[in-house]
């Protein structure tokens, strides 16, 4: 009986910890969860020499944050115009 009794409490015990472990890692108790913002996508971001693709996150219309896509990165020609409009590029947040 007592062994049974120390099985389930071991049981009980690592089911907590899975628990505790499955919220700390998808930021739900830390505060980091990816919840924050109510539209995302994404948008190539250009300089003279590249495009790089990132995710936009915005809270309405205010910018959360914007994350690099890893390996969405191009090089472009000197003679290459951008086909968007000016506002076009600089829109962040602004639902059209």
């Amino acid at each position: 009986m007592k062994n049974t009794h120390k099985i389930i409490f071991l049981l009980i015990v690592l089911i907590l910890l899975i628990f505790a472990f499955v919220f700390s890692t998808s930021g739900l108790i830390s505060g980091n969860s990816s919840l924050d913002y109510t539209n995302s996508w994404t948008k190539a971001i250009c300089n003279e020499t590249h495009c790089q693709d990132y995710i936009i996150y915005c809270e309405g219309d205010e910018l959360v944050r914007q994350s690099p896509i890893s390996g969405a990165i191009i090089s472009i020609p000197p003679e290459w115009e951008d086909p968007r409009d000016e506002e076009m590029r600089e829109r962040v947040c602004e639902i059209i």
